[in-house]
């Protein structure tokens, strides 16, 4: 028999006790663990933000104390926005005089600046009769729709009165990934509107970007280089010697676009500090070791190459997206990953082929590799589901050389907030696989503007296991086309049109 009982004092403080006659045999062998009272006493309390704290006395030898704080994704730390509010539209009769007299060039001069004033890079222009076509690429909104409105301000704001469309691409290192007519008098007529949000979305005209692809390209927009530096952070969880690592240290990414679609890559990452580097248990996997000497790589490497890359996105055709990646791909590996995606602009539905081959890389990051190679790809289907539910399949051949499958089901919210799990079956058995049985864990996403308020594209990631091992290890290549192309599709678009006027 076993049981517990709880005594609410008042509102925020609660006593505990509980009786688990269990003797944890087993643990007191192998851990040292000591049980001398089935008996357990806690005392939990509320605060006003809904945190609780803990404080409790186990079996007759431990004392425990443990903090939990509560979130709801739809609730951001900072409510509202603290970001420059979007530029007021002009009155028609000021925009056609401001632009009677200029010329074409100088039209373009003062959109580009204004929209880099809003974060935003053009990088295509083309105009024919009433309507007006730009490519932009958002460097700073985590929703693309607020992307999208702050450029149909700017242009109804800069362009002559007799340019009444405006077809918006979204571009990705200069690939289109989808177009949104706006027409400038339902801008107009929208501004103020309390409704404007379902009224312009149901008004807007969102469509695939080929014809974009035909010329247009602004000559100044190529070649461009980008660089972030800042700090980075690494976590470790459950090393039975120590159940949280981590790492703490500086990176570099250099990004060089000398041509729409062709990007150059670096990643530099310099470790601080770091408990990582101070596990010193050995693997004990039968299977290639693709990941479970990840402690080797902690110890053995200084300042690393995270990834060197020459990449290459284009359209093969209409709802078409194609990815090819030479280089350093990640921490562990390198060599050559090639990837298609057929993503329709309306659909729930995406499918998406990939193969690689690739080498492991030797354990101190740098530019050696080790004996171990492999042909590793995937099939993947996407389906959004209702309630914000995301599902993903992916199957096909694994890095150590296991075939089998992954299943992951994520929740994503409005605003980026993103939880989810997975889990990996494969034919190396759970004897095979040692510990855990088979690859699984849980991953969160935080949006920065999330926690700040202000736009931002930036993201937490988190992904936990309950073990790192290597049957069921896919390769960690960089933008994956689902991952790039789907917030410019219409079933994103769609959910954060709340944005557009923002």
């Amino acid at each position: 028999m076993f049981g517990g009982a709880s005594w609410q004092y008042n509102d925020r403080l609660t006593f505990l006790a509980e009786y688990s006659p269990d003797l944890y045999t087993a643990e007191s062998v192998n851990d040292s663990f000591r049980v001398k009272s089935p008996f357990n006493f806690g005392a939990q309390y509320r605060f006003r933000n809904g945190s609780q704290l803990t404080a409790s006395y186990l079996y007759g030898t431990s004392l425990g104390l443990t903090y939990s704080y509560f979130v709801n994704p739809r609730k951001a730390v900072t409510p509202g926005g603290q970001g420059a509010a979007p530029p007021p539209l002009r009155p028609e009769s000021q925009v056609a005089a401001a632009t009677a007299n200029s010329s074409n060039g100088d039209i373009r001069a003062r959109m580009q600046s204004a929209l880099d004033q809003e974060g935003l890079r053009l990088v295509y222009l083309s105009d024919s009769g009433d309507t007006v076509r730009v490519g932009v690429e958002n460097n700073r909104y985590g929703q693309a729709a607020q992307a999208l409105g702050r450029t149909a301000r700017v242009l109804v704001n800069t362009e002559p009165p007799q340019a009444e469309h405006f077809d918006i691409a979204l571009m990705s290192n200069g690939v289109p990934l989808s177009a949104v007519r706006v027409n400038r008098d339902d801008l107009y007529e929208l501004e103020h509107d309390p409704d404007n949000a379902w009224r312009s979305f149901a008004r807007a005209e969102i469509s695939d970007t080929l014809p974009l692809v035909q010329g247009g390209f602004l000559t100044d927009a190529y070649p461009h280089f980008s660089y972030r530096f800042g700090p980075y952070l690494n976590f470790s969880f459950f090393d039975p010697d120590d159940p949280l690592r981590y790492e703490l240290g500086a990176a570099l990414a250099l990004d060089y676009t000398p041509s729409p679609g062709l990007t150059f890559s670096t990643g530099l990452r310099q470790p601080i500090l770091s408990t990582l580097d101070d596990s010193t248990r050995p693997s004990n996997s039968t299977l290639p070791h693709v990941r479970s000497d990840w402690n080797i790589y902690a110890r053995e490497s200084n300042l690393r190459i995270e990834h060197m890359t020459a990449e290459y996105m284009w359209r093969p055709g209409k709802d078409l997206y194609a990815r090819t990646t030479l280089g350093y791909l990640e921490t562990m590996f390198g060599g050559l990953s090639t990837e298609v995606l057929w993503y329709p602009n309306n659909s729930r539905l995406a499918l998406g082929a990939e193969a690689n081959y690739v080498a492991q890389r030797d354990f101190d990051v740098l530019f050696g590799f080790q004996d171990y190679n492999v042909f590793t790809g995937h099939v993947s289907a996407y389906y959004d589901l209702p309630g914000e539910y995301h599902a993903q399949v992916d199957v096909g051949r694994y890095l150590a050389g296991d075939n089998g499958a992954t299943f992951a089901l994520d929740r994503e919210f409005n605003n980026g907030f993103k939880v989810g799990a997975f889990f990996t079956l494969t034919n190396v058995s759970s004897e095979e696989f040692g510990e855990g049985s088979f690859d699984k864990g849980i991953r969160l996403e935080i949006p920065i503007s999330w926690l700040t308020g202000r736009p931002s594209r930036n993201k937490i990631a988190q992904t936990i296991r309950p073990v790192l091992r290597d049957g069921g290890a896919r390769l960690n290549v960089r933008n994956r086309l689902y991952g790039v192309t789907r917030e410019a599709r219409a079933q994103d678009l769609s959910r954060g049109w709340g944005r557009f006027w923002r």
